[in-house]
């Protein structure tokens, strides 16, 4: 029953998955406890989206009609695919977001530099550990796609924000 959802070898792409995935949470711990840029409410709207946000695009560009691409060892979804959404790709968001609020720098020069580190940090993920395997897809794709997602989070961030200032303000 669970053998669609289990890799077809537990090999270096899911050792790789369960690596960053603890690299990426101490890193966001430890910079979130040396200095609070987000508050707790803004850290759970921001990985809520997030995680709906990786979810549906996965959904729409890894699977038919566009197929653009495989994750792990599958065309469809699979375990490591879920640990993927859930425990790697919102933490990267909020410590760009981190970095945005602590920095303050302008908002295009900011979001093309982070687009580039995620498309060059998948770049390494395709080349060296096999975690998606393209078909249509190209990583400048992938560059466009964080370009959108980085902007799209900061803006949300800003709305957060305000959005609490003005409920305590109240």
């Amino acid at each position: 029953m669970l053998e669609p959802m289990t890799p077809k070898t537990f090999d270096k792409n899911e050792v790789y998955v369960i690596a960053i995935m603890l690299f990426i949470w101490m890193l966001f711990f430890t910079i979130h406890k040396k200095e609070r840029r987000l508050l707790l409410t803004e850290i759970v709207c921001i990985y809520i989206f997030n995680v709906l946000f990786a979810t549906v695009g996965d959904r729409i560009l890894a699977e038919p009609p566009l197929d653009f691409y495989d994750t792990l060892d599958y065309g469809h979804g699979e375990f490591y695919d879920i640990v993927l959404q859930l425990c790697v790709y919102p933490l990267p968001i909020l410590i760009l977001i981190h970095f945005y609020r602590k920095y303050k720098p302008r908002i295009v020069t900011y979001t093309l530099l982070c687009a580039c580190i995620l498309s060059g940090l998948e770049w390494i993920s395709v080349q060296y550990f096999n975690l998606f395997q393209y078909k249509e897809w190209k990583n400048f794709y992938s560059f466009l796609f964080y370009i959108f997602a980085v902007l799209t989070n900061i803006l949300l961030s800003i709305l957060l924000k305000k959005f609490i200032a003005n409920r305590q303000n109240r």
